[in-house]
């Protein structure tokens, strides 16, 4: 299948123009899609916090962990598949590109089907494991529940969102994300507002609007204006394809899954060395996090399309270029946060919790001891996913499961040594040991 004119300009662009023009092509609109996506999972927060209380942020922090690995798949999925589309334009073989994303969808149909079945089944029983009991458990098992009903289009949404980004459509996926973040927050505001369902509204305006994005994402596959159309002979698996797919998203699917450990064993240390009001503070600092993170993972995105092209066309300058630009960008950003959150850090706990004198000394000391490691959260992700669309899939893998293994050992010997303030340094003291490990790798490279 020949490409089109129109669609010769986005892999011809990717070879010969700026990198510098290109980085902020593909990452300012990435940015823009992940700034939105922040702050409505900001103002999620906010309303969870304003209206339905300090329990309300203890559940969602022990729920959404359990129920974000359906992003972690959906990462898999979509960032496996579009390195490998990218890298197979970069060699001109649109036919194996099209494979590739009609296997993807039928692989996020699959997997998500699995995942709500054993989330629907299993999800109570993890939460009484990480220590959830009384109203807080009967909350967040409400949350699960309608978050497993509807996952499908966590799955999809996230899959084919890279996807689009990588068909040369980085503004039109951000124009579906802010559409997608402003329909969340209506959403928000009639079913935890007008209509009192806590953290069941809460739940159900994510999943709504998750299915907007998706169904939107999935329309540009299915029409005759993209060179990439999913068809009858697309959607035929293929077991190396589905290989290729895994092995390359593998690091995505641990970068995720990753978060979500991080979040439930600081849950489960918090209720260990100190109680509900803990995982509260820990959920702000979470919140807060969130929107840094979705800015660094926007600039990892952005770079995406450009390093795996010109990887697999060969121009390796232009791929170092590419990198060395967004860690530059990345440790900016990082250094704007750190000055929001240790000047502002009062103002900071107020959007969340309003004037809580409980949760407010416990939050604040968790800020203090918890985000000097940002700009190392934030090289990681770039970096990971670097290795990721240069198909370095075992760097990519040992920066993303490192940090599984180190934060699993770390924050229970520092919880049992230096109670909830060793549970606040632990991560950051992991991203000190992979960053320099990565550096390290970069520089032999």
């Amino acid at each position: 299948m020949s490409m089109t004119a129109s669609n010769n300009s986005q892999p011809l662009s990717l070879r010969d123009a700026s990198i510098f023009s290109l980085f902020w092509r593909y990452t300012l609109p990435t940015i823009a899609a992940m700034l939105v996506t922040g702050i409505y999972v900001a103002i999620d927060g906010m309303f969870v916090g304003h209206f339905i209380g300090e329990q309300g942020l203890a559940a969602i922090m022990l729920g959404y962990p359990i129920g974000s690995t359906l992003y972690a798949v959906g990462a898999m999925i979509g960032m496996g598949a579009s390195a490998l589309v990218s890298i197979k334009l970069g060699q001109n073989d649109t036919a194996q590109a099209r494979q590739i994303i009609g296997n993807a969808l039928v692989l996020s149909i699959l997997a998500s089907a699995l995942l709500s079945i054993i989330g629907l089944l299993y999800g109570r029983d993890i939460l009484l494991w990480v220590g959830a009991e009384g109203q807080i458990l009967e909350m967040a098992s409400d949350y699960l529940f309608w978050y497993f009903l509807m996952g499908s289009f966590a799955v999809i949404s996230m899959a084919f969102s890279s996807l689009l980004r990588n068909d040369g459509q980085p503004k039109r996926v951000t124009y579906i994300m802010i559409f997608g973040g402003v329909l969340n927050i209506v959403l928000d505001w009639l079913l935890i507002v007008v209509f009192p369902y806590a953290l069941t509204g809460a739940a159900i305006a994510t999943m709504l609007s998750q299915a907007a994005t998706c169904l939107l994402c999935l329309q540009h596959f299915f029409s005759d204006k993209s060179t990439l159309r999913i068809g009858w002979d697309s959607i035929r698996l293929k077991l190396d394809t589905v290989i290729q797919i895994l092995r390359l998203g593998t690091s995505s699917l641990l970068m995720y899954l990753y978060l979500s450990v991080v979040l439930v064993l600081h849950n489960k240390a918090f209720l260990w060395v100190g109680d509900a009001i803990h995982v509260a503070a820990y959920g702000i600092v979470s919140y807060t996090e969130a929107f840094f993170y979705l800015i660094f993972e926007g600039i990892a995105l952005g770079i995406q399309p450009i390093t795996s092209y010109n990887t697999g066309a060969g121009l390796h300058d232009r791929v170092i270029q590419a990198r060395n630009i967004a860690f530059g960008v990345t440790l900016f950003i990082a250094a704007i946060g750190l000055l929001v959150i240790y000047g502002l850090s009062d103002w900071v706990v107020y959007l969340f919790a309003g004037d809580n004198p409980t949760l407010k000394p416990e939050a604040i000391n968790g800020m203090y001891r918890y985000f000097w490691g940002l700009p190392m959260e934030g090289l990681l992700l770039v970096g990971a996913t670097y290795f990721q669309s240069i198909n370095k899939a075992k760097e990519a893998s040992i920066l993303t499961g490192g940090k599984l293994i180190f934060i699993s050992v770390f924050i229970f010997v520092l919880a049992k040594y230096f109670g909830v303030n060793g549970v606040w340094v632990a991560l950051p003291i992991c991203s000190a040991i992979l960053t320099s490990w990565m550096i390290y790798t970069l520089k032999k490279q």
